[in-house]
């Protein structure tokens, strides 16, 4: 009983962190708007669309429509080069909801 209750503790601190690390990282971004399903474009393209290495897109202030169209050839494998396995790895699963407002969102992003 005492292992199960450890293991409890255990995942509780895990998923208490990462609540908070992912509120820190929102507070990062200054974007109280942010969708989810943006966070895991944040690593490479960086905070709020504006990526720090100069071989990453910036997808910040885009044309809606082109960011998602990008990402539609990126999971029908109609775009390559470049990162696009990588790329369609990442947009596999998302659904044509998650795309709008993926694009929406980055083209608001100034």
């Amino acid at each position: 009983m005492n292992k199960m209750i450890n293991i409890c503790a255990g995942v509780s601190l895990i998923a208490i962190s990462l609540m908070m690390g992912s509120a820190a990282f929102a507070k990062e971004t200054n974007q109280d708007t942010m969708p989810a399903i943006a966070a895991q474009c944040l690593s490479c393209h960086g905070a709020d669309g504006k990526p720090e290495l100069a071989d990453v897109p910036i997808i910040a202030g885009q044309q809606p429509v082109y960011l998602a169209n990008a990402l539609r050839h990126y999971q029908s494998g109609k775009r390559t080069g470049g990162q696009a396995l990588v790329m369609r790895e990442l947009v596999k699963d998302l659904t044509n909801k998650d795309i709008e407002v993926l694009a929406k969102w980055f083209g608001e992003q100034k």
